[in-house]
């Protein structure tokens, strides 16, 4: 079962990429049988969820398809429109892989350990670790810097520890992703607005740094007059800050490497990613000597990635048929004049936008399907409404929900070790999250 998984699942992701070269109706053709094929194969094994809302994006698709008698000839493109999405998603590990091969991640969680007499400090540090983290290793983020912040308040009441650990984790998590390179929301996003990465970088960033200077002196100001205990023993180890130097360059040449393509080759910006990445991380694996180290470890845990792939396939490739079907019927065209007047009131559409995606979280609502449905929805106003006001305020929601969304995978990681009601864990955010989203929508109405 995992050789087909890998089998179909490389293939799908070689045809994506062969088509950003080729223009070849029979590549997309193979492209959507693979794409049919990986569905097939991934019911058996992926979550109950994703099942779930992947078959139900299905029948509903089917049911329309033949209401509406579209035509056979386009069934195989319906089974691709995910392909880049699909494609970072099964790349990006790369990354995560290497920062974990190249000692970094330990780096950073060593700089956590040292100089913080009291829990201001503490905070400051863990928020700084778990942003910088977030942004290589991602998801694996959270166990680490938990661990370390639970034994560093091994003293005081569990509940001082689960609210300090939500705050210290998750808020930095949202805050990071909001630009991050590598995040799959703000690909689909831009794939739905059309509007560009590179463009929306300076804007989402200086949010995102905005957003870390505030918390960061609440949560000191907050905690500073909670003192630590002094470790009996200090730590000799020495921050190496020439190994942590060497990891803000691999961020921003990466950067720039992928910005080179996009511009030199006219592809996406995203596209380009997904080009860059493997070679990229190759080829700084090779400088640091660490190239068959690297290679190993990817095969030792791509059987982990693959089960991971099966839950996005069955999520994502039913979503993109059910994308397809529908913008081939009247049906949201009829749906969408009763929301016709939200034209007149961007500001409105941008607040609509902002709690539709946590109300959805709250219910459960996986944040790429919510995403699915708002792409649906903003369509129409692209043409009246600057795409760049809304792209940011589509992304700075759904990244919200790193906090708040009730049963994301954050705040469900997170709660493995709390063994709460999930919704305490949202109830501890929502404020923050509801500013978070506010300030969105204000610099999405200043770039009206």
């Amino acid at each position: 079962m995992r050789r087909m998984q890998f089998y179909l699942y490389t293939s799908f992701v070689i045809c994506y990429i062969l088509s950003l070269f080729v223009t070849y109706d029979g590549l997309i053709l193979i492209q959507g049988l693979i794409g049919v094929g990986a569905f097939a194969i991934s019911i058996f094994g992926s979550n109950r969820i994703y099942q779930i809302i992947g078959i139900i994006f299905l029948i509903i698709a089917t049911l329309l398809f033949f209401i509406y008698e579209l035509s056979y000839d386009e069934i195989a493109t319906f089974f691709t429109s995910m392909g880049l999405l699909l494609s970072l998603l099964y790349i990006i590990p790369f990354i995560n892989h290497y920062m974990i091969v190249g000692g970094y991640d330990q780096s950073l969680f060593e700089t956590l350990q040292k100089n913080a007499p009291n829990l201001g400090k503490l905070y400051v540090k863990s928020y700084l670790t778990s942003y910088v983290l977030t942004l290589f290793i991602f998801i694996s983020t959270i166990p680490l810097i938990y661990n370390l912040i639970k034994d560093k308040t091994s003293n005081f009441n569990k509940n001082i520890t689960e609210q300090f650990a939500t705050r210290a984790i998750l808020r930095p998590f949202a805050a990071a992703n909001t630009w991050s390179p590598i995040e799959v929301y703000i690909a689909l996003v831009v794939a739905y607005t059309g509007s560009s990465y590179l463009i929306l970088l300076p804007v989402l960033f200086a949010f995102s740094v905005s957003m870390l200077l505030l918390d960061t002196s609440l949560g000191y100001f907050k905690y500073r007059k909670i003192k630590l205990p002094t470790p009996s023993k200090q730590s000799q180890s020495t921050t190496n800050y020439k190994h942590l130097g060497s990891l803000g360059l691999f961020l921003v040449l990466f950067i720039v490497v992928a910005a080179s393509l996009h511009f030199v080759t006219g592809l996406d910006f995203f596209d380009a990613i997904i080009l860059v990445i493997v070679p990229y991380t190759m080829t700084w694996a090779l400088i640091t000597q660490k190239l068959q180290t690297f290679i190993r470890y990817n095969q030792k845990v791509w059987g982990d990635h693959l089960w991971t792939m099966q839950n996005f396939m069955m999520l994502l490739i039913p979503i993109g048929v059910f994308n397809e079907v529908i913008s081939r019927t009247p049906i949201f065209d009829q749906m969408m004049d009763s929301f016709a007047w939200l034209e007149q009131s961007p500001v409105l559409l941008f607040i609509f936008i902002q709690l539709s995606s946590m109300v959805l979280a709250f219910f459960g609502f996986h944040p790429l399907v919510t995403l699915s449905l708002q792409g649906l929805f903003v369509t129409p106003f692209l043409d009246s409404i600057n795409p760049l006001s809304i792209s940011v305020v589509m992304i700075i929601s759904v990244i919200a929900n790193d906090m708040t969304g009730t049963f994301n995978i954050p705040i469900t990681m997170l709660n493995q070790y709390f063994k709460r009601n999930p919704y305490q864990l949202t109830l501890w955010n929502i404020g923050y999250a509801l500013t978070f989203g506010a300030a969105g929508v204000l610099i999405a109405w200043l770039l009206l």
